[in-house]
């Protein structure tokens, strides 16, 4: 079921629990997060679209990340090169695990290329508040 409106279609969608997509019946995973314990860093690798209805599956991630990363002392990197759609409540996320890791000691690496995180991470001046890097090698240095 779809509505036509100024030349553009629009598609039903529903979503699952988890950040999966129903479409035409079939599911497509909306957000997909991915956690690494690599030597002397967390990774949290993110990819898709991060709204309200996909906010969910990274707060747990992140959560897991942070408790994972105090245990070992070790800083905590989410990756946002995959990110195609980046709400706001992706940066509210940010900035309450910014401040966790603050008061934890856990220092939070953001990985935004030039691309839709960054330039709403900008446009909030978030980019002064944040650890921001161009590139996943440049945040593990």
């Amino acid at each position: 079921m779809g509505c036509a409106r100024a030349g553009k279609t629009r598609v039903a969608r529903a979503v699952r629990a988890g950040g999966d997509v129903a479409t035409g019946g079939e599911y497509v995973e909306q957000l997909r997060v991915e956690r690494e314990h690599r030597d002397d860093v967390v990774v949290v690798l993110v990819s898709g679209e991060l709204d309200s209805t996909t906010e969910p599956r990274l707060r747990e991630e992140l959560t897991a990340a942070f408790a994972g990363a105090a245990v070992s002392g070790v800083p905590v990197v989410v990756d946002l090169t995959g990110v195609g759609f980046f709400a706001s409540v992706g940066m509210a996320l940010l900035v309450e695990h910014h401040r966790l890791g603050v008061r934890r000691g856990t220092p939070l690496r953001v990985v935004a290329p030039a691309r839709s995180p960054l330039r709403a991470l900008r446009a909030a001046q978030l980019d002064q508040v944040l650890d921001l890097y161009p590139d996943l090698p440049s945040a593990l240095a």
